[in-house]
Order: structure tokens, then sequence, then C-alpha cells
């Protein structure tokens, strides 16, 4: 399999933890990259895994938001790219994770493949725009009411996911 680029921004340091997971399961697989360093080299993957926390009303994260006008650049065609959604299902329960579908929106508009989708089974939420079909667009996790499901989740999606990466 070929390295994959895991991408993502971070204001309060749960989602660096949330990364340090994914990496520690995927091992010599992933190059991790704070956004907040700029993208430049997002375009040479054609692996990636993207981990976006919500803010505001489902809003991208500051760092996300500074590099995003370059992201929207970026051709996606032959890319595999996994979503991570972080959010709070209890406070923003109507806006849920809404980050990751700019993201998502983002890469389909730019000729990527979207894999990783996940149920949204065990979640107490009242609205989410992250979802097709009824899945989320990605693995969702919520650091502040399940954090103890967290290392389950990350390693079962990543059993599932690292088969559909070339």
């Amino acid at each position: 399999m070929k390295k994959i680029g895991l991408y993502y921004g971070s204001t309060s340091g749960k989602t660096v933890g949330v990364v340090d997971e994914i990496e520690f399961n995927l091992g010599e697989l992933a190059d991790v990259h704070n956004v907040a360093d700029g993208i430049s080299d997002l375009s040479q993957y054609e692996n990636l895994i993207l981990a976006v926390p919500s803010y505001g009303v489902g809003e991208l994260q500051d760092d996300w938001v500074k590099v995003f006008e370059e992201f929207k650049s970026v051709d996606f065609t032959g890319k595999t790219v996994a979503l991570v959604g972080i959010g709070n299902q209890t406070t923003f329960g109507e806006t849920f994770v809404g980050a990751i579908k700019i993201l998502y929106d983002t890469v389909i508009e730019n000729g990527g493949k979207i894999v990783g989708f996940t149920s949204t089974d065990g979640y107490f939420f009242k609205e989410c725009e992250a979802l097709v079909d009824g899945k989320f667009m990605g693995l969702v996790l919520d650091e502040e009411n399940q954090d103890d499901l967290t290392p389950d989740r990350i390693y079962d999606w990543l059993e599932d996911i690292k088969p559909l990466f070339n």
C-alpha cells in the first residue's frame, strides 16, 4: 500500500489525540501533516485521511479555514480520501460534525473518491448534514462525551478502509 497523507487541524488538542491514535494504528503507512503548516504537498498523495473538528455551527476549524482556498483548488482525481470528523453531539447536536461535509463536498466536486462511511448507531444528535444514505461521511468521534469509544472506533474503521487504499 502507498503512503497515506494524514492531514489535520486542531485548536483544543483533541484532534491531535485522535490523529496520534490513527498514526499509532497505521504506523509507517502514514505521513502526518498539520494543516497549520500548509497543504502544498497534499497533492503528492493518492491516499488521504483528512481530520477536521467542527466549530460554531458546523464550521471548519481555523487552520482548515486558512488553507481552504488552496484546498478547493486541489485536483482529487484518482485519489482515495477518508474523512474523520470530531464534534460534540450533545452541545452541538443540531450541527454535529458539519465540517466534514465541507471537505466531502470539495473532494467530490474535484474528482475524488470518498471511502470510510460509518453507521450512526450509538450516536445521539438532532441533526447532521454529514450524512449520505443514512451513514456518516467518515469516521465520527465525540471526544467530549464518548472518548472511551474512540480507540475501538478508530481501529475498526482503519481495518475497514485499509483494503480500499491503493
